[in-house]
């Protein structure tokens, strides 16, 4: 008897707080966004992930010419719950996106410092003992690079110097005025 007390008040809470918590809330499709207690669910939705699409794709642009606007351009017809959506997505996607751009901006500036310092140091092995060059028209694809060595204590040609990363980094593998570049290499 006892037992069966205990289980039926047991259940008596668990109804109870099942009910409590309910299976939403009765704001009809309306969220509390710190400013507005009107909009609504579906148009914010739909203005925040727009805005942070199109926020991170200027955001990135703008990293990469080094300029910083993170102002969007709203649309005067907008719906009052998508233009606060889309601000905010918009503006979270700027930084994310202008974010990106100068990271990549600063590790290729570095990969192409590492790559002309490997360069240097393959074409001085491979050379004749004094001789001092200098390295242009860096281009890196993927996994390989490419440049010319201009010898700067002579007056001769540039040759070509055709380098590959490997798991300890940057090596070279041809160098000389009688080589091919590669096929993607423009100079």
């Amino acid at each position: 008897m006892r037992k069966t007390a205990v289980v039926i008040l047991l259940l008596a809470i668990l109804a109870m707080l099942f009910c409590s918590l309910g299976c939403g809330d009765s704001s009809d499709g309306e969220i509390d966004n710190g400013e507005d207690n009107g909009v609504t669910q579906a148009n914010y939705d739909v203005g925040l992930v727009e805005g942070y699409a199109q926020g991170y794709d200027q955001g990135y642009a703008d990293g990469v010419e080094g300029t910083y606007d993170p102002e969007p351009d709203m649309g005067d017809s907008w719906d009052d719950d998508y233009a606060a959506g889309y601000q905010e997505g918009y503006l979270e996607g700027y930084e994310d996106g202008y974010d990106d751009a100068v990271e990549e901006k600063d590790s290729e500036v570095d990969e192409t410092a590492e790559v002309e310092e490997a360069m240097l140091a393959f074409v001085r092995e491979n050379s004749a003992p004094g001789m001092e060059f200098r390295i242009e028209n860096i281009v890196i694809n993927g996994n390989e690079a490419a440049g010319r060595a201009v010898c700067t204590s002579e007056t001769l040609e540039s040759p070509y110097v055709i380098m590959q990363k490997g798991p300890s980094g940057w090596y070279g593998v041809d160098f000389g005025t009688g080589i091919e570049p590669p096929e993607w290499y423009p100079f």
